[in-house]
């Protein structure tokens, strides 16, 4: 059964994170949700939302992470892309996936964290307008909602979110799978 890991950093955009996790899921796929600043499992998202994690994001659990995830998801939302970008676990556990030829998925401000780290440069890349100049220094800017080039699977915003998560359920899931899902939440 195929696993994705979705980081939540404290300040996360709510729907960029349970979108994904609820087409996901639908599509017969593991989502564990990963705190980031490892002080608690209830993580505050942008609008003081709090989501409960499965797991921390310490030196610990990143190999488990990286062995056991076929794709790994960073939600955006101020400050919760800041965070991802400033933390050196999340730099670590971005750079073993790129290394071994894993998924990567970013929405609206997160593409600017996988820019601070240089994950997956130069490939086509979308996201908010708000950091459009951070990631246009490492990436090829897409005007698309969402964009797939290779591994990297990135999205625009929340407006956006349920076209990220069916992009990201389209490289781990079968198609009739999708077109299941897709019927059930009368998506047509």
């Amino acid at each position: 059964m195929k696993k994705v890991f979705l980081l939540l950093a404290p300040g996360f955009e709510l729907l960029e994170a349970t979108a994904p996790i609820d087409v996901l899921e639908r599509c017969g796929i593991i989502v564990e949700k990963v705190a980031v600043d490892g002080k608690d499992l209830f993580v505050p998202s942008s609008h003081n939302v709090y989501l409960k994690a499965d797991s921390h994001l310490d030196s610990d659990n990143v190999e488990r992470i990286v062995k056991e995830g076929d794709m790994i998801i960073l939600p955006g939302g101020f400050p919760g892309y800041r965070n991802l970008a400033e933390s050196r676990l999340v730099g670590s556990v971005l750079k073993e996936f790129e290394k071994r030829g894993k998924l990567i998925a970013a929405i609206c401000g997160a593409p600017s964290a996988l820019a601070a780290f240089s994950i997956m440069t130069g490939k086509k890349a979308t996201c908010h307008t708000s950091v459009r100049d951070i990631v246009s220094k490492t990436y090829t800017l897409s005007s698309e909602k969402t964009e797939t080039d290779g591994l990297l699977v990135t999205g625009r915003g929340a407006g956006v979110a349920l076209e990220f998560a069916f992009a990201c359920a389209r490289e781990l899931a079968e198609e009739e799978v999708i077109a299941e899902v897709k019927r059930k939440m009368e998506i047509r």
